[in-house]
């Protein structure tokens, strides 16, 4: 209720509003009308103008380098949906591989440093992109030159077994 002046009479202080659902903690809220007010105006017409966006899809994401991750609109309004966390460990090489591609952390890892990207020990992101290779180019070099000489010398191997046995069998 309100007074002539346009304060609020009633309710007075505080008021207390429950959700009692089964099932889940009570919850109180206490909302303070004390600084409501009302005044009284002649009727007036008034036209609204629309201060949001117009209807739009998402029609896709992008990641920036700081690892921040936006919604993409038709409309064409972006939208922050989070950002990718990174970690970095005291010893990687410690990890504990799970999988082929999946490690977990250790007790000779370390424990995880959480962070973000472009901040502290953590590099930037670059969207769309693929790592390199984590393999040790010179020792698959070295590991498919001696497969190469080992495919020669079974070739050769054949070749003087093919030999052996025209001999052999000219001469009977």
């Amino acid at each position: 209720t309100f007074g002539t002046n346009g304060s609020l009479t009633a309710p007075v202080g505080p008021v207390a509003v429950g959700f009692p659902l089964a099932g889940v903690d009570p919850m109180n809220i206490a909302i303070d009308y004390s600084n409501s007010s009302q005044y009284g105006s002649d009727f007036v017409v008034t036209s609204n103008r629309a201060s949001g966006y117009a209807a739009g899809e998402q029609t896709g994401l992008s990641v920036e380098k700081d690892g921040m991750v936006y919604a993409n609109y038709s409309n064409g309004q972006r939208m922050l949906q989070g950002q990718v966390a990174l970690a970095t460990f005291a010893n990687a090489g410690g990890l504990k591989n799970v999988s082929g591609t999946a490690w977990v952390e250790s007790a000779e890892s370390g424990a995880a440093l959480i962070g973000v990207p472009g901040v502290g020990p953590f590099g930037e992101l670059v969207a769309g992109s693929l790592e390199n290779s984590n393999v040790d180019l010179t020792q698959q070099l070295v590991g498919l030159m001696e497969g190469q000489r080992n495919y020669q010398a079974n070739t050769k191997v054949l070749t003087t077994n093919k030999e052996l046995t025209q001999v052999l069998f000219g001469a009977i």
